[in-house]
């Protein structure tokens, strides 16, 4: 089977961060299955401006197999090609925005050199993965039969994406018209596409762990080592999923421990209101080769998301790699955390949060972390393309 995958991230930016996001997981855990013969992905678009801005390299790295006005074919690993489209169009990206990236996507020439590659690359039984809903157009008109959309988070939801609302409802209309099979990391989102766009066919496919995740180096890092324990941490991005009150809440409670945030800084509101106690860290972005060690040094891991309406239909890695450490693990009760509630410490109110940080000793039962892998999350994908349920 040859796959033809379409991401959400840009190739070149995850290699950058060590392919830490379910869409990189999941094409890495497909390229090492015996049943996927070759991996077409099929990358964001960008122009040099961004690049520049985003300081992220202008080249993927691998063999450039073909060229033509912007676009590239490189070979960038065993069974892995990616097209890449680098476009001449900084005004329209700077003016149009998100906007630009929905039409960007569907660029005929970029869609021809697309056509091109895979007659080329001789991708016959072809089945095709999306997982971008900025990319729908380019999703309907690949020409293959078998068609999934991994409709990961639900981006109806993200304040980021407000301006094009109408423009992503429209994705979300024409895909259930036209790809058949869908999965999604949450059963809110199930609920959610059923309703509001009679998807069918849709299945739940869960987040997932690197086995090897637990295995990396026990050796504080530096920035960490001066830390005073006991370790509070956080692994993720400073995003709007992040519930301000409750952080100000149990870093004020408990100023004998240290709150420690590992991660991106996406959302400066949000980081902004986040009282800069002394007991309060932020150790900025990691690459995910380093991040384990991170993880692996904090006695207690919290996942302190808004509930309702500040929830997105997600299912958090992070909730994952914390249990594969078999640390203790304490979450608000929303985002796919509920389904984890024998591993995990579920709290409803900021008080049972702070109470449940009162020591690291965790008495829930080891999850068995390899019934969560992502080899077992892409076994699923291919039987779905195979057989059209699992």
């Amino acid at each position: 089977m040859n796959i033809i995958a379409i991401p959400f991230h840009d190739w070149r930016k995850s290699k950058k961060e060590g392919f830490r996001t379910r869409d990189c997981h999941l094409i890495n855990a497909l390229q090492k299955d015996e049943k996927v013969k070759n991996i077409l992905v099929i990358n964001r678009p960008t122009t040099l401006l961004e690049l520049f801005y985003k300081k992220t390299p202008k080249r993927i790295e691998g063999e450039i197999l073909k060229e033509k006005y912007g676009f590239r074919l490189i070979k960038a690993d065993s069974k892995i090609f990616v097209v890449d489209f680098v476009s001449k169009d900084l005004v329209g990206q700077v003016f149009k925005k998100q906007k630009w990236f929905i039409e960007a996507y569907n660029n005929k020439n970029y869609v021809e050199f697309i056509k091109q590659c895979l007659n080329e690359l001789r991708f016959e039984d072809s089945k095709l993965i999306t997982q971008n809903i900025f990319a729908y157009k380019l999703a309907l008109t690949i020409p293959v039969k078998i068609k999934l959309f991994d409709a990961w988070d639900n981006f109806l939801k993200f304040p980021a994406y407000k301006k094009i609302r109408i423009n992503l409802r429209k994705g979300y209309e024409e895909s259930a018209l036209g790809i058949r099979y869908w999965t999604t990391n949450s059963k809110e989102n199930i609920i959610f596409y059923r309703e509001t766009f009679n998807v069918e066919n849709i299945s739940l496919l869960k987040n997932g762990v690197k086995m090897d995740f637990n295995e990396t180096e026990r050796d504080i890092p530096q920035d960490l080592a001066t830390i005073k324990k006991p370790i509070i941490g956080f692994g993720g991005k400073v995003s709007y999923l992040l519930n301000v009150d409750l952080i100000n809440y149990i870093t004020s409670e408990n100023k004998n421990l240290s709150f420690v945030f590992v991660g991106q800084i996406l959302n400066k509101d949000t980081y902004a209101a986040i009282n800069k106690l002394p007991n309060v860290y932020f150790l900025g972005d990691k690459h995910y080769n380093d991040y384990p060690n991170y993880v692996n040094n904090f006695d207690i891991c919290i996942i302190p998301y808004n509930i309702g309406k500040g929830q997105h239909g997600g299912d958090s890695i992070k909730a994952y790699e914390y249990l594969s450490t078999g640390k203790k693990v304490v979450g608000t009760n929303g985002n796919g955390l509920e389904d984890l509630a024998d591993y995990i410490y579920i709290v409803d109110t900021p008080k049972e949060f702070s109470d449940a940080l009162k020591d690291s000793v965790n008495d829930r039962p080891q999850i068995n972390i390899s019934d969560y892998s992502w080899s077992s999350k892409a076994s699923t994908l291919i039987k779905i393309l195979n057989e059209g349920y699992y």
